[in-house]
């Protein structure tokens, strides 16, 4: 792969990040409000994993389950399943949209 090829390959990954960075901080499991009452990229973080499993065909189903996973993991939050289908078929679509097929 030529070198102009890799920076553009680099260049769609960030912008399919920031895409997914964006829908993370609505999805707000916390309640924080990132960018108001904590750090804007609060959630930024684990936006690049759900780049690439969803790259690699990850279902919405799954999508939905490592959302819900990461919420149990942070302190005192409760479950909000249909909360974290939404924002797994949000982020579906979104990656869909910029060129990101998983089917």
């Amino acid at each position: 792969m030529g070198k102009e090829t890799n920076k553009a390959r680099k260049k769609e990954t960030m912008g399919r990040i920031r895409i997914v960075q964006s829908i993370l901080r609505r999805w707000d499991p916390m309640d924080l409000a990132p960018g108001d009452f904590a750090p804007a990229d609060e959630y930024d973080s684990y936006a690049p994993h759900i780049v690439s499993v969803v790259a690699r065909g990850c279902p919405v189903e799954d999508l939905s389950a490592h959302l819900r996973k990461l919420r149990k993991g942070m302190v005192c939050m409760g479950d909000n399943p249909k909360l974290d289908m939404e924002i797994a078929g949000e982020i579906m679509a979104a990656l869909r949209s910029e060129g990101l097929d998983n089917s």
